[in-house]
């Protein structure tokens, strides 16, 4: 298989999403425009795993898997936008711009939030009525609700918790790691992946997922240039439970470094046409914002 240039897939996957998003946010009530102020930027890392994993598996007709992987994108910016509400985070500034709750008002952002959730799933569901596409529904509901991403930001905000290796690996797990790897298997899924093959592909985006959570941790206090800071990072200052809180910087870098290479292990099993898989892991690991 020819080698890679994970920056360029990054960039050409990236303009393929946001091409999709700006075509599901047009023609629209004027609410639309208030929901895609919070959705037209982004890494789009979610929904090009999605894409990712369809491909290597695959999937052939990209148009069968856009709608669900912007429906991704969508569920990540409902769960930015309330993650930056004061009574979550108070965050007044999310991808380089203001929150929406300081663009708008608290209400509007919550219902902004509430709309781009509820979107999700109508993206989802488009099509035809495939078991593939209702297992996408069941699997992405799983991940995000009360066992997955909801059940993570409840641990995250929760007070009185010992920093402890237990509970920052439930934090990471729940609030990042399950929908990271649920990016990649709806991809998969999608494509018709055999039953065990998936599980090695959810396992390897767990790994990937808290690797991913390891590395924003540490970005957290060490700041775009690699270095550590004078002043504690947002989530130290704020008592969060951090990996580095847990671990120190390197005992986290270390640990990333394993999650990795977990990840990479897994890849390799499925095969030579997830080697795109593992360039992302890398990516990851070794990324600077």
């Amino acid at each position: 298989m020819q080698d890679i240039d994970i920056i360029s897939y990054l960039q050409s996957k990236k303009e393929l999403v946001d091409a999709a998003l700006l075509k599901f946010f047009s023609d629209r009530n004027p609410f639309f425009d208030v929901m895609y102020y919070s959705v037209g930027s982004g890494k789009r890392i979610r929904p090009i795993l999605a894409i990712a994993s369809y491909e290597s598996s695959g999937g052939r007709n990209i148009d069968e898997i856009m709608p669900i992987a912007c429906g991704l994108e969508l569920i990540h910016t409902y769960s930015l936008i309330h993650d930056d509400l004061p009574a979550m985070d108070n965050d007044d500034f999310r991808r380089g711009k203001a929150s929406a709750h300081r663009k708008y008002d608290e209400a509007t952002a919550i219902l902004s939030g509430d709309g781009l959730f509820a979107y999700a799933f109508e993206l989802f569901s488009m099509g035809d009525n495939s078991p593939e596409r209702l297992q996408v529904i069941s699997t992405v509901s799983e991940a995000v609700g009360p066992k997955g991403v909801v059940y993570g930001q409840v641990l995250d905000i929760a007070e009185s918790q010992e920093p402890c290796p237990q509970t920052l690996r439930r934090i990471h797990m729940n609030k990042t790691a399950k929908f990271i790897a649920v990016s990649m298997k709806v991809g998969a899924i999608m494509a018709r992946m055999s039953k065990i093959r998936l599980s090695a592909l959810y396992d390897a985006g767990i790994y990937l997922g808290m690797l991913f959570q390891y590395t924003d941790d540490i970005l957290d206090v060490v700041g775009k240039k690699g270095e550590l800071g004078k002043t504690p990072g947002k989530d130290e200052a704020s008592g969060k439970i951090t990996a580095p809180a847990v671990y120190g910087i390197e005992g986290a870098r270390f640990r990333a470094g394993r999650y990795a290479a977990l990840a990479k292990q897994r890849l390799s099993f499925l095969g030579a046409e997830f080697n795109v898989l593992a360039k992302l892991t890398d990516f990851v690991l070794n990324r600077t914002y």
